[in-house]
């Protein structure tokens, strides 16, 4: 059995065993939390905060249903989900119809609920037995490389773009230059490279391709820390990937982060935002139990990276309850 599943169904049983004298929130009819695709983390950590979900509202029907960070924050915006998976950055960019966002309304009814972990982005990564050492090898050569990244308009695809461009390339280019650029789901970038039908991916390191680098023998072309000091101008983090943490990192290696965090209606029911952020910070191993990225959850940090108009009123008087914000 697969490790993740190990934990998720651990996870699911201290939930059932641990949870029932959790406080209930006013009583919704639904609760919908859109997360991300199959075979992805944002998937598996909407499942854990399902579950939490109903341990609080129990008379409401729960559901977790697939979808990305850029997809979440314009489903929750126009009333077709409750909670979703996000990063901060892109919140930011919502509220101001920025970015990703510039064609479209500003968002205006979500809010924050809390802050999760930083999540490491843009892993290029390549066979072992690749001749290229680095990304600005790419950019000098051109190659016609089949490149795989997630879903189009997914954060981690915006993201590996966006560090892309910081070495004077774009997705368009690499096509123009006579390869490809896939859009696709995890699971899928695994598959394709394992069968040969793939040189390159650039995303997070989810469930799936820890798989594929399990399978397929795999080294990463780091970032320069001239690119990510200025990723961090634009609002991404700059986390340090400890030596051993894969078997492809040998030393300490700096690279990019975004903030991971849960938004949610801006009319949702205070009691019922304040007792779900409570389950999840009084039971914080039923996030760190989901995936690695989220083992450094620590629930005193959950107000943190997030603005305090942006929080929702729910989630704030928790965090003034127990004095991490003033």
């Amino acid at each position: 059995m697969k490790k993740g599943l190990i934990s998720l169904l651990v996870t699911v049983v201290m939930l059932a065993a641990g949870l029932a004298q959790m406080p209930h929130a006013a009583e919704l009819k639904t609760f919908t939390i859109t997360s991300g695709p199959l075979g992805g983390d944002f998937y598996a950590l909407g499942g854990v905060i399902g579950e939490a979900a109903r341990s609080v509202m129990p008379g409401a029907t729960v559901s977790v249903n697939t979808g990305g960070s850029v997809e979440n924050l314009l489903k929750i915006d126009a009333g077709k989900a409750d909670l979703g998976t996000s990063m901060i950055k892109l919140y930011e960019e919502s509220l101001k119809a920025e970015g990703v966002f510039a064609s479209r309304k500003p968002v205006q009814n979500v809010k924050i609920m809390m802050y999760v972990a930083p999540m490491p982005m843009s892993f290029f990564l390549v066979r072992a037995d690749s001749p290229y050492t680095s990304i600005a090898d790419i950019a000098n050569t051109k190659p016609k490389i089949r490149l795989l990244t997630s879903k189009k308009g997914s954060s981690p695809a915006v993201a590996s773009e966006n560090m892309l461009k910081q070495y004077g390339f774009s997705f368009e280019d690499i096509k123009e230059w006579g390869g490809s650029v896939s859009y696709v789901s995890y699971a899928e970038a695994s598959s394709l490279i394992q069968d040969g039908h793939a040189d390159a991916y650039v995303g997070p390191i989810v469930s799936s391709i820890n798989e594929l680098i399990t399978t397929v023998k795999m080294k990463m072309l780091p970032i320069d820390q001239a690119v990510l000091d200025k990723l961090s101008s634009d609002g991404y983090m700059t986390y340090t990937i400890k030596a051993g943490q894969y078997y492809f990192i040998t030393k300490d290696t700096p690279h990019m982060a975004e903030t991971v965090v849960l938004p949610v209606g801006a009319n949702l029911p205070d009691d019922a935002v304040y007792a779900l952020t409570k389950v999840l910070c009084e039971k914080p191993e039923m996030i760190r139990n989901v995936h690695q990225t989220y083992s450094v959850f620590d629930p005193s940090k959950s107000a943190d990276h997030i603005a305090v108009q942006y929080i929702h009123p729910g989630a704030l008087r928790y965090y003034k309850e127990k004095g991490w914000v003033k």
